[in-house]
């Protein structure tokens, strides 16, 4: 990996700094920025910057993996989402903002949250303590934090099945998707968890159940924001509380539509009565747009995250078997927000696609070669 791309995931910081910017040092109508930033600038620096295909070289594997560096860049947003989101709440109090205003500032902040979602998924897929505390945390501030379970040992082990409600089948709509998904993921989430509560001989109401302790921390972190801001100005500040809400809200559905573009239309064969054949990079779409590769720590490598989940982004490949996606998420999550678009384009290069798939002996030998 070259340093130039190596230092290019700094610039996964930058949707931090266009909040700022736009506050600060445009104008206070400019707090739209943080929108116009990841849905016009960086599909604009894709097609300007181009794609990349390049694969860490074994040699230089090990090293990667040990640098630090790489962690600071996913540490670094768990602690700034904190601090963005208590700015946010500060400005929304103690400010004076038109409607509109406000609601840029928020959905700008929703914005960035949903990227706290991806730095939970990178972190959450590590088996250090530290690193798994840091994704719950992250997912506590989008009061999503069920996604920790239900992502690693739910959506890993039914993607691209029936079984999967973070699949999005061929034909469907992302508003019905969202219904599919969010539903089906906190309902997965509470039978993953109570069944290995149950298998080790607890009650499904204890305090050892995750999805009974994310509730309540949610609960407190909800509350507890909001009553810190009213006691500090001796009146209920509802408008903290409204924030949190919506910003939530808009970083969840946010995610669940990347999750609609990651898996669309692709199924996994099924090689017996509800049993499937295992993942490879065939069931996952994949992206090589560089800039949003590298504001999204490589989260459109899709293909091999799915293959190898256990691998950290740095070290994450391309597969030329993978099917591609036209354009990088930014731009492919608002063609999914208009359903005729996204059915004539997606709908054509998924069935493209199964024309001129590679079978699963070649993919199996080109990712046994790789791994």
């Amino acid at each position: 990996m070259s340093q130039l791309k190596k230092m290019g995931f700094l610039m996964s910081h930058f949707g931090v700094f266009a909040i700022l910017l736009g506050y600060y040092f445009i104008d206070k109508n400019f707090v739209y920025f943080g929108l116009i930033y990841s849905y016009i600038i960086v599909p604009a620096l894709d097609e300007m910057v181009g794609k990349d295909r390049g694969n860490v070289e074994k040699e230089h594997f090990e090293a990667l993996l040990s640098d630090r560096f790489f962690d600071f860049a996913v540490y670094f947003h768990v602690y700034a989402q904190y601090i963005l989101t208590a700015w946010v709440a500060y400005v929304l109090v103690y400010d004076s903002l038109s409607v509109a205003q406000m609601i840029g500032l928020v959905m700008s902040q929703g914005v960035y949250s949903a990227t706290i979602i991806n730095v939970a998924h990178e972190l959450g897929h590590r088996q250090s303590k530290i690193a798994q505390f840091h994704s719950k945390l992250a997912l506590l501030s989008v009061t999503y934090m069920h996604f920790f379970i239900e992502h690693n040992r739910g959506h890993h082990v039914h993607a691209a099945t029936p079984n999967d409600p973070a699949t999005a089948k061929k034909n469907q709509i992302l508003f019905a998707f969202w219904v599919q998904t969010v539903v089906g993921s906190f309902k997965s989430a509470w039978q993953i968890e109570t069944k290995a509560i149950i298998k080790k001989g607890e009650s499904v109401w204890t305090w050892k159940n995750e999805m009974i302790r994310f509730q309540v921390y949610q609960f407190i972190f909800l509350g507890g924001t909001t009553l810190f801001f009213s006691v500090m100005t001796g009146q209920f500040q509802g408008v903290v509380l409204a924030f949190l809400v919506v910003q939530s809200i808009t970083a969840i559905l946010l995610l669940e539509s990347v999750n609609y573009i990651e898996h669309y239309g692709l199924v996994r064969k099924e090689i017996g009565e509800g049993r499937f054949e295992r993942v490879n990079p065939l069931h996952s779409w994949n992206a090589n747009h560089l800039f949003s590769n590298l504001m999204l720590f490589h989260l459109q490598r899709h293909s091999d995250h799915h293959a190898f989940a256990s691998r950290p982004y740095q070290v994450l490949r391309h597969f030329d078997e993978s099917p591609q996606l036209p354009f990088g998420y930014p731009v492919m999550v608002v063609m999914s927000f208009i359903p005729p678009l996204w059915f004539k384009v997606m709908n054509k290069q998924l069935e493209t696609w199964e024309e001129k798939a590679y079978n699963n002996e070649h993919i199996n030998a080109v990712v046994k070669e790789l791994a």
